[in-house]
């Protein structure tokens, strides 16, 4: 792709004035324009080492209101960062609504960096594929986000020349300033390394505009008209047609499920102490080792989700843990990617994350609520998959759980809270509302389930009627996935007779 450009291409200072007084302009217009429009764009600029991307992002700058943009970097990510799954800078990062984030270096130097360094330091760096940086940049343009993606190209004889010229002119801060890593020592590896990775992320979606930069003024001019027509044709863009929606199989795997199962009130006594005091244990040997943890929590209202929480908290270190309720998206969630107030509540290194109800509202909730249209909902399966796929591949665990009543013992509980004045704050008008539309939160959560179960993130379905019983399911299965982690094997000193009368139907 870039031996296609020319790189012979000069503009003189003159015809540079003169175009940019009023490509500036332009610059600004577009900028308020899309902010009016509420569309968020992100800008992203890779490319040669010395091929002067901070001095065509300053000369940017001055054409724009500050108030309405953001710089970033990844040269200087910490180390605490880089411990992190490879996305979450750049979704804890996201301009809102109408705002601008620009990248002096983005995901793609960061790709480059770990691939580099990973062989040698194992275990340091952050991986990702280009499979994951397709569908991160085809989630944010699915979402209205506007992406435009620049490298900067220049001849290995220019890049010599602009090196040389910073170290003259700043010395030895500049490597401070600037510590990417150092191409020019062997520029025909990285100029192989960037054509693959421009051809397997050129996408129509995201595609790359590839700048031939020995020449400043050209550079600049390309860039800048490059920004003032993407933006320009995005919002003169109108709305896709609503995506009808699709015919599916009938899934069932609800119906299946053995609500009779339970446990008397003294055996789930006994039986708590021991699991709360194994998982107790297990956390403070996942936090030493550095395995960190995702719990989320789904089921019918009613379903038991808050004692089923209680239970498992109360077992564990308050430092070494966080509880995130989630309900509709607030006035500055919903300024960002749907996905985006998930991202920002990661676990730190060794840390659990219990997130109560979470990023499946998109299928659910909004889904039969119609908060979400048939296109957003839709994709939202493979998006989920492909964010806990990455969490999953930075070491995280993931456990999920739905928990089952059946709608006699919904309307039970429901009247229960209604005639108890310590309980009857939690039943409300719509808690009955979508009562009514059982049937059909069946059926979104029958295909959430199947389609949405997979070996690093499983669902496990926790047969609720018997809170007792829901319970200890639940630590038992947080206790075996720590376990797993920590290549344990299951206590040898758990009662085997209690444990009979738990899975005893």
């Amino acid at each position: 792709m870039l031996e296609k450009l020319d790189m012979t291409a000069r503009l003189s200072k003159g015809k540079y004035s003169k175009t940019m007084d009023t490509l500036g302009q332009k610059l600004g217009e577009m900028q308020r324009k899309a902010r009016d429009a509420k569309r968020p764009v992100i800008i992203v600029f890779e490319g040669w080492r010395g091929a002067r991307r901070g001095t065509i992002i300053n000369t940017m700058m001055q054409q724009m209101d500050a108030r309405g943009f953001k710089v970033h970097s990844v040269i200087k990510i910490s180390d605490e960062e880089r411990k992190m799954p490879f996305f979450t800078y750049f979704w804890q990062n996201l301009p809102a609504k109408g705002n601008i984030a620009v990248y002096h270096r983005s995901w793609y130097y960061l790709k480059n960096e770990s691939d580099i360094h990973f062989m040698a330091e194992k275990g340091k760096w952050l991986e990702t594929s280009f499979e994951h940086i397709n569908n991160f940049e085809k989630e944010l343009t699915d979402d209205n986000y506007i992406l435009i993606k620049f490298f900067l190209h220049v001849s290995e004889k220019s890049q010599q020349e602009n090196l040389t010229q910073n170290y003259r002119t700043l010395g030895k801060a500049w490597r401070e300033i600037s510590p990417a890593y150092d191409e020019s020592s062997n520029y025909k590896m990285f100029l192989d390394r960037y054509e693959k990775m421009l051809e397997a992320t050129d996408t129509v979606n995201a595609p790359w505009h590839l700048i031939a930069a020995d020449d400043l003024y050209n550079a600049q001019v390309e860039v800048f008209s490059s920004i003032v027509d993407v933006i320009d044709k995005a919002l003169q863009e109108k709305p896709t047609a609503e995506v009808p929606i699709r015919s599916v199989t009938a899934y069932d795997v609800l119906s299946r499920v053995d609500l009779t199962k339970g446990i008397s009130k003294a055996d789930y006594k006994e039986k708590l102490i021991k699991y709360q005091e194994r998982l107790r244990l297990l956390q403070i040997e996942m936090f030493q080792a550095g395995y960190t943890t995702i719990i989320g929590f789904e089921g019918w209202d009613a379903g038991g989700k808050g004692g089923a929480i209680r239970r498992l908290t109360a077992a564990l270190d308050p430092l070494g843990f966080a509880v995130n309720p989630v309900a509709s998206p607030n006035v500055v969630e919903r300024e960002f990617h749907y996905l985006w107030r998930f991202w920002i509540n990661l676990p730190k290194r060794g840390t659990i994350a219990i997130f109560d109800r979470t990023w499946y509202g998109r299928v659910m909730v909004e889904r039969l609520e119609g908060f979400a249209t048939a296109a957003e909902w839709q994709r939202a399966y493979d998006e989920i998959k492909d964010m806990e796929a990455q969490w999953s591949e930075s070491g995280i665990s993931i456990a999920k759980f739905w928990l089952h009543i059946d709608k006699d013992e919904q309307y039970k509980r429901f009247k229960e809270r209604e005639n108890n004045p310590v309980k009857n704050w939690k039943i409300t008008d719509e808690d009955w509302r979508n009562r009514e539309k059982w049937d059909a939160y069946e059926g979104a959560v029958n295909e959430m389930l199947v389609r949405t179960d997979t070996s690093y993130a499983p669902w496990t379905v926790v047969e609720a009627n018997n809170k007792y019983y829901a319970r200890l399911k639940v630590l038992k299965t947080v206790i075996n996935m720590f376990e797993k982690k920590l290549d344990k094997k299951t206590d040898k000193k758990t009662d085997k007779k209690t444990d009979k009368k738990i899975d005893k139907k």
